[in-house]
């Protein structure tokens, strides 16, 4: 003579009564097998350090001092008075009878905006430097450019500092008008 929700009620009760028991045993466990926790300390004590004396060290007086660095190295040179000191490159005339000079090829940009930003840095950074723009089989190329220089290895000097300020690799190019 139960009626139909009633009989719902009495089951959903003994549902519920038995996930209650299940998260209770689940959740609390009785049984004395449960792991010990180790709280002992396995760090051995601090050692007894004695400080040691040291003495200062002592030149003895037989050494004498290293010679100044040389310019650079050249093999087959045994003393320093055989070596040979490197001059630089004079001038030179092109074959149009203009001064052979050079310039650093800074980057190359499809886009003319990265290329102008480029030698905005470079002209705020106090380097002569310009744009060129050519084009080739996949349209227009912006080139970057610092200088130009008579003498290559004031170029080389500033190729290294521009390297290593912007993260390049620039090329050593000759100049032409």
């Amino acid at each position: 003579m139960l009626t139909e929700k009633v009989k719902q009620r009495i089951v959903g009760g003994f549902v519920l009564l038995a996930l209650v028991l299940v998260l209770f045993a689940v959740l609390f466990d009785f049984s004395e097998t449960a792991p010990r926790v180790d709280t002992s300390s396995r760090i051995p004590p601090k050692p007894d350090i004695v400080p040691v004396e040291v003495a200062e060290p002592a030149r003895p007086d037989n050494i004498s001092p290293a010679p100044p660095p040389e310019e650079g190295f050249q093999l087959g040179v045994e003393e320093p008075q055989q070596a040979v000191a490197p001059t630089p490159e004079p001038p030179q005339l092109s074959e149009q009878g203009l001064p052979e000079s050079w310039v650093l090829q800074v980057g190359s940009f499809r886009d003319a905006e990265r290329a102008q930003a480029l030698v905005k840095k470079l002209l705020d950074d106090g380097y002569r430097a310009f744009v060129q723009q050519q084009k080739d089989s996949q349209g227009q190329l912006s080139r970057v450019f610092v200088g130009p220089k008579v003498l290559k290895e004031k170029l080389l000097q500033e190729k290294a500092a521009i390297d290593k300020k912007y993260g390049l690799n620039a090329l050593v190019v000759r100049f032409e008008p």
